[in-house]
Formats: structure tokens, sequence, C-alpha cells
């Protein structure tokens, strides 16, 4: 299982795999229930990549 933590973070790896989403629009997506993450806690957002990678393919 392939994670990061943080909405930079994941930015950052949506844009290495020539998938440019922008934080705002990520953030937006979180809101609205789009997006697949985890928060453990109030401040910590988790992202398994694999999970974004099959978000990405629907």
């Amino acid at each position: 299982m392939r994670k990061v933590r943080g909405v930079k973070k994941v930015a950052e790896y949506l844009e290495s795999i020539n998938c440019p989403i922008s934080i705002s629009t990520i953030q937006r997506y979180m809101r609205e229930g789009d997006f697949p993450y985890s928060k453990p806690t109030e401040r910590i957002v988790i992202f398994d990549l694999d999970e974004i990678d099959k978000w990405l393919g629907e």
C-alpha cells in the first residue's frame, strides 16, 4: 500500500503521473466526497495512492 500525507503531496504525485490537479480542486473534491482519502485526526489527511490510481481510472 502506497500512502502519502497531505494535499500538497498528493498534488505532487498527480503531477508526476501527468495528471495535474490543483490543491484547491483536490480540496473541493474532498468536500464534495468525490476524492478518496482518510482523516485519522483533525489535522492529518492520508491518501492511498492505489485508491487514487483506481479513482483516476473510473
